[in-house]
């Protein structure tokens, strides 16, 4: 057996408030793959582990091998122990930290020092838009965007105060099919909606203007589409916000509608669970820190 390493890849949500496929935060929530060069092998431990595959299917193993492709090298064998603490198919970014695991192990395995800017091109060139990728390499609230053939990324400011409630239901959203419900268009009406929105966002982030971020999780680009399909969406946002939140929104495709504030998190939690168990939903609700760190590697 060789040197054996570990990634610790951070939870993410995407799509913040109005900054759909460009801005998203870190949550204090992680993923821990173990790997060494072996016999083939993937053991995977806490979400997914009687679901997620144990073959040469599984997308941790694919990111690892479409990453040596990238690289002009050869595929190691290699033995897995994914132990999963972010929810799948929730909207908390799970497919992203194990694209992010699977292009780290590529790197370690042929001894290329890990650098995050590559790291990040890779990550949103597999996953196609940034804001889960981003900030879960870098940690914080990020802004990503694409310009020709780079991906960019930008951090935002924010408050250590703030906490996200995160309302995660049993509900399965594939963010393929949930994609698929977007239209080609939109109106110049609702694109400036949404550049305004987004704009100030950022801007109430920045100075701590908490008055005027609940504007900012306004959105007209894809949470009325997405919704329709996600049930209770509408009376456990009001929830929150009537519990004292900030603002809510859909978590990446979702079905997780989570919550921002800085204060009274476990009233929102509370009533956010509350109102899903009288619509006879079953989840479980998250409370967590935005974390200003993002992928970790270390050798065991």
């Amino acid at each position: 057996m060789g040197k054996s390493f570990i990634i610790k890849v951070p939870a993410s949500s995407a799509n913040l408030g109005s900054g759909f496929d460009s801005i998203g935060l870190c949550l204090d929530i992680w993923n821990e793959v173990e790997f060494y060069e072996g016999d083939f092998s993937i053991k995977n431990l806490g979400f997914g582990e009687s679901t997620l595959s144990k073959e040469k299917n599984n997308l941790l193993y694919k990111c690892y091998v479409k990453t040596n492709e990238l690289l002009g090298k050869k595929n190691t064998d290699i033995s897995i122990i994914s132990n999963n603490g972010i929810p799948i198919y929730g909207g908390l970014g799970s497919s992203s930290a194990t694209v992010i695991s699977g292009i780290i192990m590529a790197y370690k395995i042929n001894n290329i020092n890990i650098n995050k800017d590559e790291i990040y091109q890779i990550a949103a060139d597999f996953e196609g838009h940034p804001d889960n990728v981003g900030p879960a390499i870098y940690g914080g609230i990020t802004i990503g965007f694409k310009d020709l053939d780079d991906w960019h990324i930008s951090p935002v400011k924010y408050s250590d105060d703030l906490k996200i409630i995160s309302y995660v239901s049993n509900q399965k959203i594939l963010t393929s099919e949930s994609r698929n419900l977007l239209p080609n268009t939109v109106t110049r009406q609702d694109s400036v909606y949404n550049i305004s929105r987004s704009a100030l966002l950022i801007n109430a982030l920045n100075t701590n203007d908490f008055s005027k971020i609940k504007f900012g999780f306004q959105d007209r680009l894809h949470e009325q589409y997405r919704t329709t399909g996600i049930k209770g969406f509408n009376t456990i946002s009001n929830a929150a916000r009537n519990a004292g939140a900030l603002g809510s929104y859909l978590s990446g495709s979702g079905p997780t509608i989570s919550a921002i504030t800085f204060e009274k998190e476990l009233t929102i939690n509370y009533e956010m669970l509350d109102a899903a168990d009288k619509l006879g939903i079953e989840g479980e609700g998250i409370i967590c820190s935005i974390s200003k760190e993002g992928v970790k590697v270390f050798e065991k």
